[in-house]
């Protein structure tokens, strides 16, 4: 029987791409002085490349807008990076159907939780942006426990926080290795979030797939 539900965050229960486009306005905002003819669409796309779902390092993506936006005046790197940590977080855009899904599997009494990689303070402040603290038993941010998914450990203390069992609990999000892979080494149920990233030979593709959040549902109402 599911006794609960763990979450990825970025990708997951955000809409990435949704919130560097909201971003990509800020930034224009702040720096039109400086880019001269560049859209809001053309920051978007160069936003989403240099950021690969996140897992460029921030440093490298930070230069790369230095380097590739057709700036009339070029900013400092460090202008870049105190705007994205400022402005990023509060751009956060939700997943379709997010709040309805955390409201549906609360009602029918799982204890829900999120592991996520990244500093304290910025997924904090995403979690906040999107009024879901609530929902969680437990948000396990990989900073504050000096650990990253898909080192076992930091599943494992999710599991500790919330006092449920592995094999009683399901683990969604959208990363093949850091949140499905990485979840099943210490005995978590996977389902992964499909059309993020693209799912590595030779891995056995996990039976529980969704491509919306709400899907996730269908794989717990059989449970009632």
């Amino acid at each position: 029987m599911i006794k609960a539900v763990l979450f990825d965050l970025d990708d997951t229960l955000t809409d990435r791409i949704a919130s560097l486009s909201k971003y990509a306005a800020l930034f224009h905002h702040e720096f039109a002085d400086l880019l001269g003819a560049v859209t809001v669409r053309e920051i978007a796309s160069t936003l989403v490349v240099l950021d690969d779902h996140g897992y460029r390092p921030r440093d490298e993506v930070y230069a790369g807008i230095v380097e590739q936006l057709a700036w009339a005046y070029p900013p400092k790197i460090s202008a870049i990076r105190d705007h994205w940590h400022t402005w990023f977080p509060q751009a956060t855009v939700a997943r379709n159907g997010l709040h309805e899904t955390l409201a549906a599997l609360t009602a029918v009494g799982l204890r829900l939780g999120i592991v996520t990689n990244g500093s304290v303070l910025i997924q904090s402040e995403k979690i906040a942006q999107l009024e879901i603290g609530h929902y969680f038993a437990t948000v396990v941010i990989s900073e504050a426990v000096h650990c990253k998914k898909p080192a076992p450990r930091i599943f494992q203390y999710a599991l500790e926080e919330i006092g449920c069992l592995a094999e009683e609990t399901f683990f969604v999000g959208d990363h093949p290795i850091n949140d499905i892979l990485g979840s099943v080494e210490v005995g978590l149920i996977p389902v992964w979030l499909e059309g993020i990233n693209v799912w590595p030979s030779p891995h056995v593709i996990p039976d529980r797939r969704i491509r919306a959040l709400p899907e996730v549902l269908k794989f717990i109402y059989p449970q009632r």
